[in-house]
């Protein structure tokens, strides 16, 4: 068989490996450092410039490169946008705890009613990226809002790390959102005295962890 024939059918099955890969993130529940003693409503944002720009599906959550370092989309399995995977692994992520959530109210500004506690998350940033090695990159926003529509606690989680699992992978972004020390404290009851009332969203880039990717400049595009 002539060598341009095997040299095809090899570009033909790495871009196979690559095209219309899906990560599961509805399951990514994460460990809670502070249960709440009271219900919790969850809502999750997407605030990533390229899917409020349009440029990329609120499904967008990666690349995968096969040949030539040619870029693919990977979306979510569930077909849903990656906020509403999130939201679906926070509120998983409480009732595993034994602690009552829900999906928050469209539009709301605070929790519904007393004894009730609005999460609200922001997706700054959240992407993997595979070519040789696996990564993950995230920015998430978290504020905690009483009954009253007080601002209780506001949070940041920002990481670039291997992924070994992707599901594992997200479950470690989550929780480390909700281990940050203001959410700990407002989770566990205590008043947050809040220093960060109108602080405006982070924007900066996170740093990528890109030791392992070894993508050279050709390789490289506009979303990273």
């Amino acid at each position: 068989m002539p060598r341009f024939v095997w040299f095809a059918i090899i570009c033909l099955m790495l871009t196979g490996c690559a095209y219309g890969r899906k990560v599961d993130y509805p399951h990514s529940f994460p460990s809670m450092p502070s249960v709440p003693p009271q219900s919790v409503e969850v809502r999750v944002s997407d605030a990533r410039p390229y899917v409020v720009s349009g440029n990329k599906k609120g499904t967008f959550v990666g690349l995968v490169r096969g040949s030539y370092y040619i870029p693919y989309d990977v979306n979510t399995r569930s077909g849903r946008p990656l906020a509403s995977d999130l939201q679906a692994a926070l509120i998983g992520g409480f009732e595993r705890e034994d602690v009552a959530a829900r999906v928050a109210d469209v539009g709301a500004k605070a929790a519904s009613k007393p004894g009730v506690l609005l999460l609200d998350v922001s997706i700054q940033e959240w992407k993997s990226e595979a070519a040789i090695g696996e990564i993950l990159t995230y920015s998430l926003r978290a504020e905690l809002i009483d009954q009253t529509g007080q601002q209780l606690a506001v949070a940041h989680a920002r990481g670039s790390d291997r992924i070994y699992d992707y599901t594992q992978a997200g479950r470690n972004a989550l929780a480390s959102l909700l281990a940050q020390p203001t959410v700990v404290q407002a989770l566990g009851g205590d008043v947050v005295i809040n220093t960060a009332q109108g602080e405006p969203v982070q924007s900066e880039p996170v740093r990528k962890a890109a030791a392992e990717l070894f993508i050279p400049r050709f390789g490289r595009d506009g979303v990273y």
